[in-house]
C-alpha cells in the first residue's frame, strides 16, 4: 500500500511549526535587511559629513603656523579621509616639512586624478608650489616642459600671469631650460666649516672656483644672494629677470643667476640658482661678498652649530618626521614654541618678539631656553604670535642642530650669554671664567684685557694682573671711563697680595677720592707697611702634618714665635684669626688702624714674627683679632702655599706642584679669599667652600673631604683635584 498521506498527526504538527518558523525568519530577515539598509544609509551620510568636515578642516589649516595642527589632524584622521582630502593634506604637510619629492607627486595626483576636487584658487596654489619645488630641486628641463604644458590651460595661465610673487619668471624658466639638473657631491658623512665667532656668522664659500671668504650664513634667507660685484667676479650667468628681495633695508632688485659650482667645505653643489643684486654696493650685504641661504642646504640631513664652526651631516637613510619646526611659504624656517612661531635667523643681530608690552626687553622661555628679546610693539593679535630668534640664540648653545630630515630643532648646553661687563658688574666671576674662551674670541682688546686682569687676580696671579692693568691704563685710559676705578682697585689689590703695601696704599688713597670706602684699605696697608709681606721659607720641598679633622678645620701642631701650640689649617676660612689674649701670650705685635666698617671705627690685627709648620717657616703672619679661642690659618695665608693635599688625617704641604694620575680636575678661583670651584663636565655645578659667594652653592669643608679620598689644592695652576 502506497502511503499518500502527509504523515501522522504528530508529523503534521511538526511541518506546520516548521513553516511558521520559516515565515518568522523571513520576516526577521526582511526587517534586519531594512534596518541594515537604513544603518548603511545613516553611515554613508555620517561618512559624507565626516569627509566634508575633514576636508573643511584640512583646507582651513592652510598656513605655516597651522602645520603642527594639520600634522596631528592627519595622523588622527587620515584613515577616514577620502583620497582627495588626503592629498590636499599631504601637499601642505610635505611642503611645510621639507618633503619636496612627495609633495610634487601629490600635486600631480590632485591635478590629474582629482581636478574637480580643486578650486581655481587651489589649482593656482598648487601650480605655484610645483614651480617653486621644481626650481628648488633644480629640475630645470622638467620645469620648462611642465610650464609649456601649463600654458595650454589659458584660463589658469592668465591667473598665473596676474601673480606678482610667482616663484620664477618665464624668462628665468626659459633661460634655465638647457641647464643640467642640480646635484650635490657629499664625499663623506659630514663636513665641518670654520665660522666667525661673532655676529654676523661669516664663513667661506667658493663659487665657480672663486673663493668668497666674507660670506654671511643667513638661515633667515631662503635663497643664496650675491652682490652685483661678486657675480661679475665669479662669472655668474644672469637670466635678466627682475625679482624683488625684501630686507630690513627695504626692497632690493635682483635677478636670477646660475652658478656651475658652489663649494662649502668638502661639499660641492652643482648647477645652482641664486639671486644676484642689481644694485651696486647693496646695503643688504653690509660690505660682505654674499649671503648663503637655506635653499641648497634643505637637502642636507642636518646642520650643527658650534662655537666657531658649522657641521653639515648627511645620512644614507632619511629619518622619520618628528617636527617642531617647518618651512614657511617664504622659504624660511620657523620654530614652534609656546603657541608662537619664531623665525630661526642667524642673520638677526638680536632676537625680537612682537608684543603689546611697552617694555623694551624681556626674557621669555622658548622651549625651555631663556631668551632675551627686544620687543616690537604691536596691537595686531596675529602678529603677536610671531617672533625672531637671532644669532645670540644660536650662540647660546654649546651645540644646536637644525635637522631637516626630522624637521626638528634641538640643542644642548644652553645659557643666556652675558658680556664680560655684565658678568663683572653682577659679581659672577666664576661665570666670567666659564665664558672666558668665548669672551676672548668675541670681544675687543680692551674687553680681553679687563677680563684677563680680573681672572688673573682670582687665579692667584697678582703679577700677571698688574701687567694687564698697566696695559689698560697705558692704552685705554680714556676709553675706560668709570671703569678706571675698577682697574686701579685691581692693581692696588694685586700690589697688596704681593706685600707691596705702601704702593698699594698710595693707589687706594688716590681712588678714595672717588670711592670713599677705599680709605679703609689705605689705612690697613699703611699699618702693614713696616712688616712687609708674609714670607715662606722651605727647608724641605715637602712637609707632612698629622692632624685631627673637625668642623673647624685640620688641627695641627705648630710653633709660633718659639712657642708650641695647636692651630687649625682651614681652607674654608677667609682670614687667619686669633684672640687678643692668645696673641699677647704668643708675643705677637698688635697694630690698630681706622676702619669705618666696624662699630668702633677701629680695627686691630696681630702679627707673628715666625710660625713653623713642621720644617716650613713663615714670617710676618697676619691674624685678625677675634673673640674665639682658636688659632686659625685661613686663605689669606694658605694661598701662598704652592700645593697642599688632604687625605684622611694627613696634611701634606708642597713647595713644588706635583701631578696626580686618575685625578679629576676642577677649575679653582680665589674670590675674595674664598675658594670656589666648578664641575668641568657641568658648568651649572658651582661651589664655594665655607663662605657664600655670588652664583655658587656653599659647601662645607667636611662635605668636600667626604666626596673624595684625597683632595689637592693646586695654587699655581688653580685647580682642585679629587682622587679616589
Amino acid at each position: 500500500m502506497v502511503n499518500t498521506s502527509l504523515g501522522t498527526p504528530s508529523d503534521t504538527r511538526i511541518i506546520i511549526q516548521f513553516r511558521s518558523i520559516t515565515q518568522n525568519i523571513d520576516i526577521m530577515i526582511k526587517l534586519k535587511l531594512s534596518i541594515l539598509v537604513w544603518a548603511i544609509g545613516l553611515s554613508m551620510t555620517a561618512f559624507s559629513q565626516t569627509t566634508s568636515s575633514l576636508r573643511a578642516k584640512v583646507l582651513t589649516l592652510n598656513d605655516y603656523p597651522d602645520a603642527l595642527r594639520l600634522w596631528e589632524l592627519y595622523n588622527d584622521s587620515a584613515s577616514v579621509m577620502d583620497k582627495a582630502t588626503q592629498l590636499h593634506a599631504k601637499v601642505s604637510l610635505y611642503y611645510y616639512f621639507n618633503r619636496p619629492d612627495e609633495m610634487l607627486q601629490c600635486v600631480d595626483s590632485l591635478l590629474t586624478l582629482y581636478p574637480k576636487e580643486c578650486t581655481t584658487e587651489q589649482k593656482l596654489a598648487y601650480c605655484y608650489v610645483k614651480a617653486e619645488k621644481l626650481l628648488e630641486k633644480g629640475h630645470y628641463k622638467k620645469l620648462n616642459t611642465w610650464w609649456k604644458s601649463l600654458r595650454k590651460d589659458k584660463k589658469l595661465y592668465r591667473e598665473i600671469e596676474k601673480q606678482e610673487n610667482f616663484p620664477c619668471s618665464e624668462k628665468a624658466i626659459q633661460g634655465l631650460s638647457d641647464k643640467d639638473n642640480f646635484r650635490v657631491d657629499f664625499p663623506e658623512s659630514s663636513s665641518t666649516v670654520p665660522t666667525s665667532y661673532t655676529y654676523p656668522l661669516v664663513l667661506s664659500v667658493t663659487i665657480n672656483r672663486t673663493t668668497l671668504p666674507a660670506t654671511i650664513f643667513d638661515t633667515g634667507a631662503p635663497y643664496t644672494f650675491l652682490t652685483k660685484e661678486t657675480a661679475t667676479k665669479c662669472n655668474v650667468q644672469c637670466m635678466g629677470d627682475t625679482i624683488p628681495v625684501k630686507s630690513m633695508f627695504g626692497t632690493s632688485q635682483a635677478t636670477t643667476g646660475f652658478v656651475k659650482t658652489l663649494q662649502l667645505g668638502s661639499i660641492t653643489f652643482h648647477n645652482v640658482t641664486v639671486h644676484v643684486s642689481l644694485l651696486e654696493k647693496d646695503p643688504i650685504f653690509s660690505g660682505h661678498d654674499a649671503l648663503l641661504g637655506l635653499k641648497e642646504l634643505r637637502g642636507i640631513s642636518a646642520l650643527e652649530f658650534e662655537f666657531g664652526k658649522l657641521t653639515l651631516k648627511q645620512k644614507s637613510l632619511r629619518s622619520p618626521l618628528d617636527p617642531n619646526m617647518c618651512f614657511a611659504e617664504t622659504g624660511c624656517a620657523f620654530l614652534f614654541a609656546n603657541g608662537q612661531n619664531y623665525l630661526l635667523d642667524t642673520g638677526g643681530e638680536g632676537s625680537f618678539s612682537n608684543t603689546p608690552d611697552s617694555v623694551s626687553t624681556k626674557v621669555i622661555d622658548v622651549n625651555g631656553y631663556p631668551v632675551q628679546f627686544f620687543n616690537t610693539y604691536t596691537t595686531i593679535p596675529a602678529a603677536q604670535k610671531s617672533g625672531l630668534l637671532g644669532f645670540p640664540f644660536f650662540s647660546g648653545f654649546k651645540i644646536c642642530t637644525l635637522d631637516f630630515d626630522r624637521m626638528n630643532f634641538s640643542g644642548e648646553g644652553y645659557r643666556l650669554r652675558k658680556s664680560y661687563s655684565e658678568l663683572m658688574n653682577s659679581g659672577d666671576m666664576i661665570g666670567l671664567d666659564i665664558e672666558y674662551e668665548r669672551i676672548s674670541k668675541t670681544t675687543d682688546e680692551m674687553g680681553k684685557w679687563l677680563t684677563n686682569a680680573s681672572l688673573e687676580m682670582m687665579k692667584n696671579k697678582p703679577e700677571s694682573c698688574i701687567q694687564y692693568t698697566d696695559s689698560l691704563l697705558g692704552k685705554y685710559q680714556q676709553e675706560l671711563g668709570g671703569s678706571i676705578i675698577y682697574v686701579l682697585n685691581l692693581r692696588a689689590a694685586s700690589l697688596a697680595y704681593l706685600g707691596l703695601y705702601k704702593e698699594a696704599g698710595d693707589l687706594m688713597k688716590m681712588c678714595a677720592q672717588a670711592v670713599p670706602d677705599m680709605i679703609n684699605g689705605y689705612n690697613k696697608c699703611m699699618a702693614l707697611t713696616p712688616f712687609g709681606a708674609q714670607q715662606l721659607s722651605w727647608e724641605q720641598p715637602e712637609v707632612t702634618l698629622n692632624t685631627t679633622f673637625s668642623e673647624k678645620g685640620f688641627l695641627a701642631s705648630a710653633e709660633i714665635n718659639g712657642n708650641k701650640n695647636k692651630l687649625y689649617f682651614a681652607p674654608d676660612q677667609i682670614n687667619s684669626s686669633i684672640s687678643e689674649a692668645d696673641a699677647g701670650k704668643l708675643n705677637m705685635k698688635i697694630i690698630e688702624f681706622e676702619d669705618h666698617t666696624t662699630a668702633t671705627g677701629k680695627k686691630r690685627m696681630a702679627i707673628a714674627n715666625e710660625l713653623k709648620l713642621g720644617n716650613l717657616l713663615i714670617k710676618n703672619v697676619q691674624f685678625n683679632l677675634t673673640e674665639g679661642n682658636d688659632i686659625i690659618l685661613g686663605n689669606s695665608l694658605l694661598r701662598l702655599i704652592p700645593q697642599f693635599s688632604i687625605e684622611s688625617q694627613k696634611l701634606v704641604l708642597m713647595q713644588q706642584v706635583q701631578s696626580f694620575t686618575n685625578a679629576k680636575q676642577y677649575p679653582l678661583l680665589l674670590i675674595n679669599y674664598t675658594f670656589c670651584f666648578r664641575d668641568p663636565d657641568d658648568d651649572t655645578q658651582k661651589y664655594s667652600i665655607g663662605n657664600p659667594t655670588p652664583y655658587t652653592r656653599k659647601i662645607t669643608l667636611q662635605d668636600l673631604c667626604k666626596s673624595s679620598g684625597k683632595i689637592v689644592f693646586d695654587m699655581k695652576d688653580m685647580k682642585l683635584l679629587k682622587i679616589n
